[in-house]
């Protein structure tokens, strides 16, 4: 073999492997930008679900507070037409009725804020997933 054949042949060995390892770079590149739209899809139908699950929340709070509001209004109107022994042991129990939905009402709240807690953990560990290792 002469000089240029094996010259030649050099060149041609790099220039495979310049291409290859072009190749190579452009999976990983392409591999992480279809892990970081998949992680912003991941991210933004958690946030969605967990926005509508907020908003359905606080409505159906409304709901059960006017309806609460309501009974009130009805009891108190019952009451007026009742006896003294019969008013004061209703009001007593409409006592223990509003205690016990304002701690319902507090037990959810704290239950929506665990869940939204719990889910931005977990957005934020599935990020860590996709960000490439530091060197």
């Amino acid at each position: 073999m002469t000089k240029e054949t094996v010259n030649e042949a050099a060149l041609h060995m790099l220039e495979s492997l310049r291409q290859a390892n072009q190749a190579v770079a452009e999976s990983v590149v392409a591999a992480q930008e279809r892990n970081v739209k998949f992680a912003q899809n991941m991210f933004t139908n958690g946030a969605e679900a967990l926005k509508s699950h907020t908003e359905s929340t606080q409505a159906m709070l409304q709901t059960l507070e006017k309806q609460t509001q309501k009974q009130q209004e009805l009891f108190q109107n019952l009451v007026q037409e009742m006896g003294q022994e019969a008013r004061t042991e209703l009001e007593q129990q409409m006592k223990q009725q509003q205690d016990n939905f304002h701690k319902l009402v507090h037990q959810f709240e704290q239950q929506t804020q665990k869940q939204q807690e719990a889910f931005q953990k977990w957005m934020q560990a599935s990020m860590n997933l996709f960000q490439p290792p530091k060197s």
